[in-house]
């Protein structure tokens, strides 16, 4: 689910106009900011705080609603906040990618700006945090 989400938002529009680059693509990634270098900047690393494995009364019910952190870097406070609202917006609609059907109405459920992390040399880095409910069915 991982890799469909990524390419979903690496693919969308408005967040590959507000992301950053590294290696010709928008800096949106699984687990890490893979560059600190000015041109990957925002950049989002995804994190899977809870899988949401989704069970009724027959057991799983084939609906998964895991918690998903999205950590959104900029330069300034305002480009990760520009980041984060442009994953916001996209993953709120529903799409099918690579065998995964995600839904529509994403659940915020953390909204939080953390304190810059300085970089050296005069560089701040500015992280805005957004933990979110992702509905989705494997296809």
């Amino acid at each position: 689910m991982e890799e469909a989400l990524v390419t979903r938002l690496r693919a969308d529009a408005a967040v590959a106009t507000v992301a950053g680059v590294f290696k010709n693509r928008p800096a949106i990634d699984v687990g890490e900011r893979r560059s600190d270098k000015p041109e990957s900047f925002p950049a989002c690393y995804i994190e899977i705080i809870s899988p949401g494995r989704v069970n009724d009364q027959d057991g799983p019910s084939g609906l998964c609603l895991p918690r998903i952190r999205f950590e959104c870097f900029g330069r300034s406070y305002l480009q990760a906040k520009q980041l984060a609202e442009a994953i916001t917006d996209a993953v709120d609609l529903p799409e099918t990618i690579d065998g995964i059907r995600f839904h529509r109405g994403a659940q915020l459920v953390l909204d939080r700006s953390m304190k810059p992390e300085d970089l050296g040399g005069g560089i701040k880095v500015f992280r805005r945090l957004r933990d979110m409910m992702i509905p989705y069915t494997p296809t």
